[in-house]
């Protein structure tokens, strides 16, 4: 479809921006946040925190500083090397933090195996043919299996012992970054994304105390901390991580304005042939209404115009933005007519009343705000928000530990429902 087009593949792909040339082209009305984020990992050795909702593009915000910085050592060898980790890692609560460690000291080694060449054109010259051949080969399925022991311009020889399997592996990366880090100048740019996951403030600093001495604080290692539902602002609240972590970074929805230019960045990055322009049954003003639908939420919105196109791929040629503006606003109807007829009935009155007020108000809120929707207690208000959560207009994490932290959001479905009931809000 996107080919018949001429596009290469779908302009609509919803991955996180690459740490490449490629995704800072697609990076649009995010230069305060990119600034600050570069200003901060060149400048401090405080850990840059992100907040921001789900989707709305906080990794590849990361991404391209990392590769930007990288970039400007590339472009200036008087300026300090950082390099992307290969992998964005993620804390699961059932994982045990050992394990966690390892596999980033594994993913480290990897990120330095394959950017050997970069770091001696830094002065510096790792061997790095043994650790490659051990970590990749596909007859090796366990640490068991033997580690080569490698140094900084050394010669590599096999150590089995397990003692070398549990401390050998990780002192021997520290050499490597002391050595192309030296006094801690530029590193590897490491994330760790989605703390939400870790569901409970409490959980996410606990997890990260147990952290800040085994990588967090390791030379030559560059933390970027990242999560949703106002997780991050729990965490920086831990005596044990004060002084360790920056102010968190907010990341909102981009302005309205600039949701035109995200669809021609895209328009641009993905033609098939930069001298003709590729045929796409989706105006920028349309673009612009469904950014505004769904409340500025990039991934949302690229989801949404990816269904679209699907939706009338088999119709003609719309030739003027005219046609493409009704036709798109005819899908956009009856697509939140479909969502509002299948909850009519099931959510109740007072539920709905509850989903009103939060989409008047963002559509982000904290079980603390009970008072502002009229209940007395955070007790009287959950059936309510039960209710909207097993209907797909919200998702909800419950944190008993943190009862102001906003961890209720309306859903994509939900925004459309908004848009049905409201649709002079959308104008």
């Amino acid at each position: 479809m996107y080919r018949d087009w001429g596009f290469k593949r779908s302009p609509f792909e919803t991955t996180s921006l690459p740490a490449s040339e490629f995704g800072a082209q697609l990076l649009v009305g995010r230069d305060r946040e990119l600034n600050t984020l570069k200003r901060y990992l060149t400048s401090s050795k405080k850990i840059p925190v992100i907040e921001g909702l789900n989707g709305v593009g906080k990794t590849s915000l990361i991404n391209v500083a990392s590769f930007q910085l990288l970039d400007a050592h590339m472009n200036d060898p008087n300026v300090d090397l950082f390099i992307p980790c290969k992998t964005i890692f993620q804390l699961d609560p059932n994982q045990s933090i050992d394990i966690f460690v390892s596999n980033v000291y594994y993913e480290i080694a990897q990120t330095l195996i394959e950017q050997a060449e970069e770091i001696k054109r830094n002065g510096q010259y790792i061997e790095t043919s043994a650790i490659g051949k051990w970590l990749n080969d596909p007859q090796i399925s366990a640490w068991q299996a033997g580690m080569p022991l490698f140094n900084v311009g050394m010669q590599t020889e096999t150590n089995t012992s397990l003692g070398f399997e549990s401390s050998g592996f990780e002192r021997q990366i520290k050499i490597w970054l002391n050595k192309i880090f030296p006094e801690g100048s530029g590193g590897i740019i490491c994330t760790i994304d989605n703390l939400e996951l870790l569901q409970t403030s409490e959980n996410a600093k606990n997890r990260l105390e147990e952290l800040r001495d085994r990588l967090l604080n390791v030379p030559g290692l560059r933390w970027v901390l990242c999560g949703s539902l106002g997780i991050t602002y729990g965490i920086t609240s831990s005596p044990r991580l004060t002084g360790y972590l920056q102010k968190p970074i907010e990341v909102g929805g981009i302005v309205s304005a600039s949701s035109s230019q995200v669809l021609s960045s895209r328009i641009a990055a993905y033609a098939k042939n930069k001298s003709i322009l590729p045929y796409l049954p989706l105006s920028h003003e349309s673009f612009q209404k469904l950014y505004k639908i769904l409340n500025g939420n990039l991934r949302n919105v690229l989801n949404s115009a990816e269904d679209y196109c699907q939706a009338v791929v088999e119709g003609d040629r719309m030739d003027s933005d005219e046609e493409k503006v009704i036709r798109f606003d005819d899908w956009c109807k009856e697509q939140a007519s479909v969502y509002y007829e299948a909850i009519k009935s099931s959510v109740r009155p007072t539920a709905m009343k509850v989903f009103y007020l939060a989409c008047q108000n963002g559509g982000m809120f904290s079980p603390g705000d009970f008072d502002t929707f009229g209940f007395k207690t955070i007790k009287a208000i959950r059936p309510h928000i039960r209710d909207l959560q097993i209907n797909g207009l919200l998702v909800s994490a419950q944190d008993d530990i943190d009862k102001r932290r906003k961890t209720i959001q309306i859903l994509p479905k939900g925004w459309m429902v908004w848009f049905y009931l409201s649709p002079e809000s959308f104008e």
